[in-house]
């Protein structure tokens, strides 16, 4: 997980230390264990000159007192003959000393303490010089002509009241030292001092106030720079830790990273990433973090995939630099939580893939229509000589097993194409019929055993199938279709198994339905694709499959008006639950023979294939009717216009009119013909398409030759007396037609 360096990670490191320069505090004490906190606002802010001036004075003056009573204690004690004046000199001190103390505590006194320190002065100096022109030692005034000036610089005032103390002594010592004898060495040498004393005074005041300010204004200026940080670090969206160098603890990490993966910050700090599951890699985090020295930088911009405290993904992008705080080696890691967006392209790629899926089913389902349309086209004809030649007596005789048996594969072969229409989902209208799903059931069981069992044992594996079928109910639905329902889900149960297993189907009846279970004993099938199995393309196979099976299942299911579904067994595999409708009666009707009924017609068959014109007018004219063949719908039309005609059969895709626009010319004659529709795209047609309106009914090709003995046995109806209702006769594939 070691992130990448190059360009992107030199611009982000430049960044990150002029970042760190104009936006951090000092080093902090390792103990604290964190990048900024409140107690270090606080300690770095500079104490106000009123609250240093106090204090300073205050233990000056405390001092000052101990001292003062100790000339006097000695003079009293010691000396027999005490100098009176000198210790009312001290006396005097004392007490304005006490005083200075005393006011120090007064809450307002940062307000006044430099014209305090000034009349203090003064009180001084005037006692003292009092005293000494009356015959005290000069030596305690001249000291303090020397001493205030010098003792002024500690207090944290500007050159100006250091002035002011200056003037105090060079006016009250000149005062008085023209009361004493000049020639006094001690005079001229306490004046001399004193000036010395102001000089450097003053000098070492100007210093120290430029000093002072200069410091003052840098740590302000610091502490708006740690104000202005912190706040960028509390409310910065992107996902900021700092870890320790070459251990990979964390130091700090702020609020974003903390709403981000759940963790609070106490709870994380001191602990690499890899003690609360952050990161899928622990040993890697490690190891990257203690090859990285002070200097190195670097950006990852392909996204890594962390873990969230409750397991949820998130996944970042991260720029990293090294920097040092309080003497320690650290990493300052910044990430961009960037979940939303990968989550965004994901929906988008499955969504691109549905499109693409449902294009490819339109392609597929275009070809599929055109296919079946010509193979309907082939397989009326086909059908129609079959019929003509099961007419013949002599070719009964001799061929009727062999007949019978292209009549079959005929059928089976239009049943196809129907479950190629429904695959297009070109249409829903199927032969529906009432069926036993027992005997469907074991039918695909036996389709598929030479594949489950010798197939298998050729690979050196046993699959054992076992039925659990009570007597079921009848249900509704097409045979051939179920059975490739049941099939195709043998088929994957195999897949499941590659060591082999049993697959168990049961069935049971519950609240009025057929449940059907198909259980396997194979790896299951992954909880993301539980959702997507039944989806159109979507295969768990890879190039050994296509995606439809199971696709086309849950559509047939869904037309007979049942369910499937798809789930994990608590035991291991898979298992398919099927639920079927209960059929209570036969709600077809089965195709009547009534070929002792037929009355000779009058017919116009309208085709423009000429194999299917030729094999239907010869079935017609072998039942006795009157043909009149074209392949023109125009003639077609002049035709009926001078000639009766009692049923017309006309193929839908005509070239100068079709089927349709012919049906509505030929309605608005005085008194037109049924009307009957020839096609193979009939599963095309909608059963509620208002075109219908225009003709007698709509025939699939191939055409049952029981349903034109029954068109041509059926009365022609009057307006009033429509033949059987379309939503009552289903189209079924050759075996029923739609009626108006």
């Amino acid at each position: 997980m070691q992130p990448r360096g190059g360009k992107a990670g030199r611009h982000f490191k430049r960044a990150c230390r002029r970042f760190l320069h104009h936006h951090s505090a000092p080093p902090l004490s390792s103990s604290v264990g964190t990048v900024m906190s409140p107690a270090l606002v606080s300690a770095l802010q500079l104490r106000s000159v009123e609250a240093e001036a106090t204090t300073r004075l205050r233990l000056a003056a405390a001092v000052s007192v101990v001292a003062e009573l100790i000339l006097p204690t000695v003079e009293a004690i010691f000396f027999s003959h005490p100098d009176w004046l000198a210790i009312e000199i001290q006396s005097i001190w004392f007490a304005l000393t006490l005083a200075l103390w005393t006011a120090t505590w007064h809450p307002r006194f940062g307000r006044f303490w430099k014209p305090t320190v000034l009349l203090f002065a003064a009180g001084l100096i005037l006692s003292a010089g009092v005293l000494s022109v009356k015959g005290a030692s000069l030596a305690p005034f001249m000291f303090l002509l020397v001493l205030l000036p010098a003792g002024g610089t500690i207090l944290p005032w500007e050159p100006e009241w250091q002035a002011g103390m200056s003037c105090l002594c060079v006016v009250f010592g000149l005062s008085f030292s023209s009361q004493f004898d000049w020639r006094n060495h001690l005079v001229i040498s306490g004046l001399s001092a004193m000036v010395a004393s102001i000089l450097g005074a003053h000098l070492v005041t100007v210093a120290l106030t430029r000093q002072r300010r200069s410091i003052n204004n840098y740590l302000q200026a610091l502490t708006h720079s740690e104000e202005k940080f912190r706040k960028i670090f509390e409310t910065s969206s992107l996902l900021i830790a700092i870890h320790t160098l070459p251990d990979g603890r964390l130091v700090d990490v702020n609020p974003a990273w903390e709403r981000t993966f759940g963790y609070s910050r106490e709870e994380v700090l001191g602990k690499v990433p890899g003690d609360f599951g952050l990161t899928p890699d622990p040993v890697g985090f490690v190891q990257w973090s203690s090859k990285l020295k002070i200097g190195d930088a670097g950006a990852e911009r392909i996204p890594v995939v962390l873990r969230a405290r409750y397991g949820n993904p998130v996944h970042c992008v991260y720029s990293w630099a090294t920097i040092e705080l309080n003497g320690r080696d650290c990493v300052f890691i910044e990430g961009q939580d960037i979940t939303a967006r990968i989550e965004a392209e994901e929906a988008l790629r499955l969504n691109r893939a549905v499109l693409v899926n449902q294009e490819r089913l339109k392609t597929v389902g275009e070809l599929a229509s055109g296919i079946a349309h010509d193979l309907n086209n082939s397989l009326n004809a086909l059908r129609l000589r079959v019929e003509l030649l099961c007419s013949d007596p002599v070719l009964i005789s001799r061929h009727n097993d062999s007949l019978q048996l292209i009549s079959r594969i005929v059928r089976d072969a239009a049943s196809t194409i129907g479950r190629v229409q429904d695959f297009a989902r070109r249409g829903d209208d199927r032969q529906i019929a009432n069926l036993d799903l027992n005997a469907i059931i074991r039918q695909s069981v036996e389709i598929a055993k030479s594949t489950l069992e010798e197939r298998n044992s050729l690979l050196g594996r046993s699959i054992r199938v076992e039925l659990n079928l009570p007597g079921l109910p009848l249900t509704a639905g097409e045979p051939a279709e179920l059975r490739q329902v049941f099939l195709n889900l043998l088929l994957n149960a195999q897949d499941a198994m590659p060591a082999g297993g049993t697959i168990r189907i049961t069935a049971t009846v519950q609240n009025r339905t057929i449940v059907v279970t198909v259980e396997d004993e194979g790896h299951g099938i992954p909880e993301a694709n539980l959702g997507r199995i039944f989806d159109p393309f979507f295969s768990t196979k890879g190039e050994n499959g296509t995606g439809l099976g199971l696709s086309i299942a849950a559509a047939a299911m869904t037309r007979i008006g049942g369910t499937i579904r798809a789930a994990n067994r608590a035991a291991g595999g898979a298992v398919f639950t099927l639920e079927f409708p209960i059929a209570f009666a036969r709600s077809l009707h089965e195709p009547q023979d009534d070929s002792s009924n037929i009355e000779p017609r009058r017919v116009m068959v309208v085709e423009d294939d000429p194999d299917n014109l030729q094999a239907l007018s010869a079935l017609l004219e072998s039942r006795g009717h009157a043909v009149m063949r074209t392949r023109s719908s125009v003639e077609a039309l002049e035709e009926l216009t001078h000639s009766r005609v009692d049923v017309v059969l006309c193929d839908l895709g005509m070239r100068e009119l079709n089927g349709w626009e012919l049906a509505r010319q030929v309605k608005s004659l005085n008194e037109p013909p049924r009307f009957f529709l020839l096609t193979g795209w009939a599963a095309e047609i909608r059963a509620d398409d208002p075109r219908r309106d225009s003709v007698d009914g709509v025939l699939t090709k191939p055409i049952d030759p029981k349903i034109l003995d029954d068109l041509m046995a059926a009365k022609k109806p009057e307006k009033s007396q429509g033949a059987e209702p379309t939503e009552k006769r289903p189209l079924l594939n050759g075996s029923h037609w739609h009626a108006r």
